[in-house]
């Protein structure tokens, strides 16, 4: 165990959105351990939002991935990387606590000169060289929030280690803003369902089709209307579904908000029905029901923390495979592990829920 006091922390957590999510416990668990410090976060800067006016950080730091992705290309990009690089350097930060552990996340940790450098044992991309100190190893079924979280057994005695506990911040002028859109549509906080149906990888996602027919069972056996969330990405997605959709109380908002107001539809929701995606960590950090369809991951290591009664899962030997394409398809929605989940299935799963 670190024994020392540290005033200057710096968190490196840049993505992804889920990924920022699950490690939220962490910030708590450093504001008992180290009340006085400054907490800094270092994240990405399309993700900022999510963290952005949050009570336990002091400072977020942006981090332009895209833009420093130009580095070797661009003179002038090559000069601003190396002015963040010494903005790091001279913000003199006693601990860095790297919650990414890649060879990139790794680097900016050690750039820092902090004295303490923090990050996970499992050697990815070679990125714990960059450490001082390393976390304790986890297995594979070990869950993404607690495998952050062990960073705390570096800083605190076993019994002073509170379980993790998720603090979020939706700016109140932003969940209003979603409350008025919503009530222009007819549809109240708590009575409707959010169903985001993308996901990052083809194999995480449930067909379309599936989605649109739950939609309908739920509009038309439980009386409640339906909003589908999402990135820009997933936009076509949700328009597929909206064109079967007309006659049901629907409202696309998929593409047309900001992460604050998306964490908002999902706090007023009744419930979150979600492949393996941020939607579903969000509900869990908001505490919302949550019914999760899961395929190629391990809902153990990145489902629904401590929810497995939320789980619907494939029961193909060949899960979790952890690929990004099906090999047994060349149909990127037609994975067999998310095709054999029956529509039925799901519904059940999102009634026992809402009890």
């Amino acid at each position: 165990m670190i024994t020392q006091d540290f005033n200057n922390i710096l968190i490196i957590k840049p993505s992804a959105a889920g990924d920022i999510i699950c490690a939220l416990p962490v910030l708590p668990a450093l504001k008992k351990r180290f009340p006085k410090a400054k907490i800094s976060w270092l994240v990405s800067s399309h993700l900022s939002e999510l963290i952005t006016n949050h009570p336990l950080i002091n400072h977020v730091i942006e981090f332009d991935r895209r833009r420093f992705g130009y580095l070797a290309h661009s003179w002038s990009v090559t000069k601003r990387f190396m002015k963040f690089l010494r903005s790091l350097r001279q913000a003199n930060y006693d601990l860095v606590i790297d919650l990414q552990g890649l060879f990139r996340s790794g680097f900016l940790a050690w750039n820092t000169q902090a004295p303490v450098r923090i990050g996970p044992a499992e050697k990815r991309e070679l990125g714990w060289i960059f450490y001082t100190h390393r976390t304790p190893k986890t297995n594979h079924e070990t869950h993404t929030v607690d495998r952050m979280y062990s960073c705390m057994k570096l800083l605190s005695n076993e019994d002073e280690i509170d379980e993790p506990k998720f603090v979020i911040h939706i700016p109140a002028t932003q969940q209003q803003t979603i409350r008025e859109k919503l009530l222009a549509r007819q549809i109240f906080p708590n009575r409707y369902i959010a169903i985001a149906p993308g996901g990052t990888w083809p194999s995480k996602c449930w067909p379309v089709q599936k989605f649109t027919e739950l939609t309908k069972m739920i509009c038309s056996k439980l009386q409640m209307p339906v909003v589908i969330i999402g990135g820009k990405n997933e936009r076509m997605i949700a328009e597929r579904m909206c064109d079967e959709l007309a006659n049901f109380p629907v409202a696309n908002f998929t593409g047309q908000t900001t992460l604050s107001q998306l964490l908002a539809i999902i706090k007023d929701s009744s419930a979150v029905i979600s492949n393996d995606s941020g939607p579903m960590h969000i509900a869990v950090a908001l505490d919302k029901p949550v019914t999760a369809i899961i395929g190629p991951t391990n809902p153990n290591r990145t489902g629904p923390y401590n929810r497995p009664q939320s789980v619907v899962k494939t029961s193909l030997d060949c899960s979790p495979c952890y690929k990004k394409h099906c090999p047994k398809t060349q149909n990127p929605e037609a994975s067999p592990c998310m095709q054999q989940i029956e529509t039925t299935i799901v519904f059940e799963n999102l009634t026992a829920q809402l009890k």
